[in-house]
């Protein structure tokens, strides 16, 4: 699954405090794993220079799917792809990855560019859109990925 995800994020140790009374890690953290990834926002240009030009990304929808465990002192490692990109939208998902390379959750997002004065949807500059389309077709030639999407734009 991995090579599916070409872009990587960065490995995290299952802690004890990450842990809920189920002895597995808590929701809570699935999505601060999947969110705790700069390097993948900074890639597709949402960096502070960005948000310097009066641009920001706001997440619209965010669904998760939990489907193995992660116990304490397991490593997890984020992997990440686009699926689609529009004028104002992004769609793009990521797995987190047990050590033996199993899928233990799946996350879809959908991001709307916003213009910070109106704070308002706004089309993303063509610079922008010319990045992440480029983006798009590296990730898209990895091929398909082995699950249904349920996010679209």
């Amino acid at each position: 699954m991995k090579e599916k995800f070409p872009s990587l994020g960065n490995e995290v140790t299952i802690t004890e405090e990450m842990c809920d009374l189920n002895g597995h890690m808590n929701v809570i953290y699935y999505a601060q794993i999947f969110e705790d990834e700069f390097p993948f926002y900074s890639n597709l240009g949402f960096n502070s220079d960005y948000f310097k030009e009066g641009y920001s990304f706001f997440t619209l929808e965010m669904n998760i799917r939990y489907l193995k465990e992660m116990k304490k002192g397991e490593i997890a490692l984020p992997c990440f792809r686009y699926f689609a990109i529009k004028p104002k939208l992004i769609h793009y998902g990521g797995v987190i990855l047990n050590e033996s390379g199993e899928v233990s959750a799946i996350t879809e997002n959908i991001l709307v560019n916003v213009d910070m004065s109106t704070r308002r949807s706004c089309e993303m500059k063509d610079e922008m859109i010319q990045h992440l389309n480029g983006m798009l077709d590296e990730h898209s030639a990895t091929g398909d990925v082995d699950f249904e999407l349920r996010l679209k734009i």
